[in-house]
């Protein structure tokens, strides 16, 4: 019984994984859950194209840092995804949860995050400074995403295959969430988030 409370967590954190790198437009390959190994699970995921570098002529650090922002925004929300769909699904305050290792990446992420800004800064005035509290407003973000119907239905959806099925490919995971119907009619996978 507790084995399969631990593998059903498990799927619902990576699952939300999957579903906010998706929705930060990274192509997922695979995601999966350990039924031999409860609480063990793995996604993974990819840019969908590659990132040009900005010219390194001056000017062009404003552009590179939206840039680096955007980037460094999209993957501590995949992090912070797992926990708080676990939160969210036992009804928990996160900072109540076991697990701690995503948390910690994202805190690692956005101290390099701040440095990267202060390297940056010494060149030119940024566009977008990091606002007081930032890794606080992405989590409120992260959690308002993931409290938005569809989005929380897709989770339940690749949660409950992978509850089964201990591994879905990408082909796996867009069939999937390709049968999730909107109110207004059956929509491409694309459309799954606007």
């Amino acid at each position: 019984m507790i084995d399969n409370v631990h593998i059903e967590l498990t799927a619902y954190h990576e699952a939300a994984h999957a579903i906010v790198a998706l929705y930060h437009g990274y192509a997922v390959t695979e995601v999966a859950v350990s039924l031999e190994a409860p609480g063990n699970g793995v996604m993974m995921y990819q840019p969908r194209l590659k990132r040009e570098l900005s010219d390194p002529r001056s000017g062009n650090i404003r552009a590179a840092w939206l840039e680096t922002l955007k980037k460094y925004e999209g993957e501590i929300r995949i992090l912070l995804a797992g926990p708080l769909s676990e939160a969210k699904l036992l009804n928990t305050p996160l900072r109540s949860l076991g697990a701690r290792s995503d948390l910690l990446t994202a805190q690692s992420f956005h101290l390099r995050l701040q440095d990267i800004q202060i390297e940056m800064s010494r060149y030119t005035t940024l566009p977008k400074p990091l606002p007081a509290r930032h890794l606080d407003k992405l989590r409120r973000e992260t959690r308002a995403l993931l409290g938005r119907p569809r989005m929380w239905e897709m989770v339940c959806a690749l949660a409950s295959e992978l509850k089964d099925i201990d591994c879905l490919n990408a082909d796996e995971i867009a069939a999937i969430l390709q049968q999730i119907p909107d109110r207004y009619g059956q929509l491409g996978l694309d459309d799954l988030f606007k």
